[in-house]
């Protein structure tokens, strides 16, 4: 990290430096069984079309308790399979070409961090990948008590990093959850379109991002060129 970095990037974790769809399957095909187990007849498969669904349209801020409710589980059961769910045992590995974008980023001397929706355990696959060697700070929800779409979950990192709104970006999937709450805060917005919201629809100029990218390659080459203006 530069000490005089002018320019800041802020990054998601799940669908964003790492890609969640091994842990996603496997918790749906945990939660298939133990909401069979509970007289709720469903399939892995029928799981990840509702969760699909979900995606599209989230009303809930755990998809996955979404899931469970429209397939007929009450709210006391949803709340005790999330609750009792191994989310965490499945490792996230970095999406191709991330470690390099946060290489390159580094590298024009932009200070990097992850501000993320995460359990503490998220750490363990960044440090796993050689993320954390390459992030001058990590902020997850579970450990600083603060969850997106708060904007002040987003005002620590501005805080900490002493750097306007305007000169930090944010990368993330979603145009609710993470480009809406980063725009209204003044923050350059990346929409990474892989994962499973990667068709999620925008509902106005709100949730816009200002770029939108299909690769790693994308995102930083757009930052460097955002970064060096």
């Amino acid at each position: 990290m530069s000490p005089t970095a002018t320019h800041g990037v802020l990054f998601d974790v799940g669908y964003g430096l790492l890609d969640e769809t091994p842990r996603l399957k496997a918790a749906l095909r945990w939660l298939a069984t133990h909401l069979t187990l509970n007289g709720i007849t469903t399939s892995a498969e029928q799981l990840e079309a509702r969760y699909a669904e979900a995606c599209r349209a989230p009303r809930l801020p755990s998809l996955l308790m979404q899931v469970a409710l429209a397939v007929g589980a009450d709210e006391a059961l949803t709340r005790r399979l999330r609750h009792e769910l191994p989310w965490e045992e499945v490792p996230m590995p970095p999406y191709p070409g991330a470690i390099d974008a946060l290489r390159a980023l580094k590298a024009a001397g932009a200070k990097l961090g992850v501000l993320a929706n995460q359990p503490l355990g998220a750490r363990r696959d960044l440090e796993a990948c050689g993320a954390t060697a390459l992030l001058d700070d990590v902020w997850l929800s579970e450990a600083v008590r603060l969850a997106k779409p708060d904007p002040a979950f987003f005002r620590l990192a501005l805080t900490t990093w002493g750097l306007a709104a305007a000169r930090v970006a944010y990368v993330g999937d979603r145009p609710d959850n993470d480009v809406a709450p980063a725009k209204a805060l003044g923050l350059h917005t990346v929409r990474l379109r892989l994962g499973p919201h990667a068709g999620q629809p925008v509902r106005g100029p709100a949730e816009q991002a200002d770029f939108d990218a299909l690769s790693f390659a994308e995102v930083a080459a757009h930052l460097q060129a955002w970064a060096s203006d």
